[in-house]
């Protein structure tokens, strides 16, 4: 049996507790791809143990934000051409062929290609509330460009021309709502510090218009209401995640500007309370 061309690409993605869908997203890409690597940052699960059977090259390293993680991811590849994908985003067969050809003469000539992204939620193909084949630029040459160095809602940026991919990257970005709830809980806080550190003022006042126009944008002006009950939670989610952001910006801002003081604990006949209630 003819053993798949390998082609001068690192494929490179960071992990903390990703057995869900590991495994199916290194089965899209080792056939092809010279090289995985992996950058944990403390998994309990079996995420590492998955790698180890790709044959990854596993780092572990203490998580300092996505940004930086998946820029050291990046530096410990051995390819210029790095393919950077979430844990959760799996390479379809038409991609991985479009990227083989694309490597087949050579090293292409632009210095990074974006790639469209469907998203799955709630176990459907979200093909409207902004989500259907949105393009992302992964796949580029490392010696051009990098990631931003932003704790969170990264990116990538290269210097020069930049192609286009028609090929689908799918992301299974979230198992359950729970995991969605996680995500955005530890997402809307890294925002709110990112934006604390760069002084930026909450606008509590605005949190009803911001939560109103950002679920119409979504459910209606990019046609949320077409993927059904799944596009209604998203918008409505979607819409939550700014309030909750610039509400634990207000919280770091009320925190730093207020005095703190230790609660008083209460003891009365046996029962405990903070600052005399109970």
């Amino acid at each position: 049996m003819k053993q798949p061309v390998k082609i001068p690409v690192s494929v490179v993605m960071i992990t903390l507790n990703a057995e869900r869908t590991l495994k199916q997203v290194l089965e899209s890409v080792v056939d092809w791809a010279d090289e995985i690597v992996i950058v944990d940052s403390g998994s309990a699960d079996q995420t590492v143990a998955i790698a180890e059977r790709f044959d990854c090259r596993i780092f572990d390293r203490k998580f300092t934000g996505f940004g930086a993680q998946k820029q050291f991811a990046i530096d410990q590849a051995h390819n210029p051409w790095v393919l950077i994908l979430d844990a959760d985003e799996l390479v379809t067969e038409p991609l991985a062929d479009e990227i083989v050809t694309l490597f087949s003469n050579g090293l292409p000539d632009c210095s990074g290609y974006t790639l469209p992204r469907n998203l799955i939620f709630l176990g459907r193909v979200l093909r409207h509330s902004g989500q259907n084949r949105q393009p992302v630029l992964r796949l580029f040459d490392r010696r051009q460009g990098g990631m931003t160095l932003v704790p969170v809602h990264e990116s990538v940026r290269v210097e020069g021309a930049v192609g286009h991919l028609s090929g689908i990257l799918v992301h299974y970005s979230y198992g359950s709502l729970h995991d969605y709830v996680l995500k955005m809980n530890q997402y809307t806080t890294l925002s709110a510090e990112e934006m604390a550190q760069r002084h930026k003022k909450a606008t509590v006042a605005l949190q009803g218009v911001r939560f109103l126009f950002t679920f119409a944008k979504i459910y209606v002006l990019k046609g949320g209401f077409l993927d059904g009950y799944p596009g209604f939670v998203w918008a409505l989610l979607s819409a939550v995640y700014p309030v909750i952001k610039y509400s634990k910006l207000q919280e770091i801002q009320d925190g730093a500007e207020k005095p703190q003081t230790q609660p008083l604990l209460v003891v009365e006949k046996g029962v405990h309370s903070l600052n005399g209630t109970h």
